[in-house]
């Protein structure tokens, strides 16, 4: 059972952290005021619990995100916001590193884990990456969520 959550949590700490070249990569984002407007008409009408920053989310996709967000939480309750979520796993996948865990401190971890992941569905089943360019953006948002908590140098 171990070496399954162990296998588990490395193979999401790669996919939120793993292999893309770190590139500057930068997005250019026209919309006019109209659908500006729209937009945030469209957005307000959507009910979510969560104080998830939208702003994390490319504004082509927010209205998706949220709408996404809102199923999420009518089962999951609130969601926390993506830097969050990234630094709890982070957190917790160190915690599981940890040589000989005893097995008292391994089920609490495994209930907190399982914690972080409910809390964390929106950001977990909906970040795109699946392009070469969406893995290094979100790359690098990882990296600037874990450097804006101190948890890496």
């Amino acid at each position: 059972m171990k070496k399954i959550l162990l296998f588990t949590l490395l193979s999401f700490l790669f996919a939120c952290c793993g292999g893309a070249p770190e590139e500057e990569v930068t997005e250019e984002i026209k919309i006019t005021e109209d659908q500006d407007e729209q937009e945030d008409e469209d957005l307000a009408s959507i009910k979510v619990e969560s104080d998830y920053d939208l702003s994390t989310v490319e504004a082509k996709d927010r209205k998706e995100f949220k709408e996404n967000l809102a199923k999420i939480e009518k089962e999951h309750g609130i969601q926390w916001d993506f830097c969050t979520c990234v630094v709890k796993n982070d957190s917790i996948n160190k915690a599981f590193m940890e040589p000989a865990l005893p097995d008292e401190k391994y089920d609490k971890l495994a209930a907190r884990l399982d914690e972080i992941d409910t809390h964390c569905k929106a950001f977990l089943s909906q970040s795109s990456n699946v392009t070469p360019e969406e893995r290094a953006i979100h790359e690098k948002k990882v990296k600037n969520c874990l450097k804006e908590s101190a948890t890496l140098p």
